[in-house]
């Protein structure tokens, strides 16, 4: 679902409500486990999925994390989130002058209205004291290495995260696989000895990624599974002359 203007983005994220996720007890204490071996938990997605932050709000609220991790392009993002933690306010109207192409509009899913929602709430609830932004813009000409970016990823994270603060990483399933090597989170486990996946896994229901698409698939496998009985399609930020 796309809103194409700042105002009805803005009226999405005041819409999503941040409840009506039930997590698996035990799953959530294996989670628990891990982010206090490793100082961080990755949590592998399906993009676009409207109830993905209401599954991260759970997480923070069960587990007493104090930072947060999205796969969004730090050149485009990072400065007005982090004007949001300083001062409470999104400028939506400013994120829509962004010069085309930007990869905020490319309705892929990994922005969503529910992850503004989501920092709105951790941060009116004094949860969140940290917010990194991982990813980068494709570059051009694209690498001789396609992999390349997977390890970029990884850097960047671990270069911009305050380990102090037990971190959640919101991330594609792909990113989030630790059962292959040369993945983000294998490059990062490199670092952090302890760390393990957990994957958010919807029984069914559909999600966002330049249109809508079927869950019912099999996630990658992963030592943490936190099943959700449904997914719906997120709302994602577009523009006509982005499309």
């Amino acid at each position: 679902m796309i809103a194409e203007s700042p105002e009805e983005f803005a009226a999405a994220v005041r819409a999503h409500r941040l409840d009506g996720v039930g997590l698996d007890r035990e799953a959530v204490a294996r989670a628990g486990a891990a982010l206090a071996a490793a100082g961080l938990l990755v949590v592998g997605e399906a993009h676009g999925v409207r109830e993905t932050p209401n599954v991260l709000y759970a997480l923070t609220r069960a587990l007493g994390s104090r930072a947060v991790a999205f796969e969004w392009s730090h050149e485009e993002l990072d400065s007005p989130v982090q004007a949001f933690m300083q001062n409470g306010s999104f400028d939506f109207e400013r994120l829509w002058t962004l010069p085309a192409p930007a990869e905020l509009f490319c309705g892929d899913g990994r922005v969503t209205a529910g992850h503004f929602a989501l920092l709105r709430r951790l941060r009116d609830e004094r949860r969140v004291e940290h917010v990194v932004l991982f990813d980068r813009l494709d570059p051009e000409p694209p690498p001789a290495d396609p992999s390349a970016r997977e390890r970029e990823l990884a850097d960047r994270l671990l270069a911009e995260w305050d380990d102090r603060l037990p971190l959640l990483v919101l991330t594609g399933a792909g990113h989030a696989r630790l059962d292959r090597a040369g993945t983000m989170a294998s490059w990062v486990a490199r670092q952090r000895p302890g760390l393990e996946a957990a994957m958010i896994d919807y029984e069914r229901g559909q999600g966002w990624f330049h249109g809508p698409y079927d869950l019912s698939g099999p996630m990658p496998p992963a030592a943490i599974s936190l099943g959700v009985p449904t997914g719906t399609p997120a709302v994602v930020p577009g523009r006509v002359r982005d499309a």
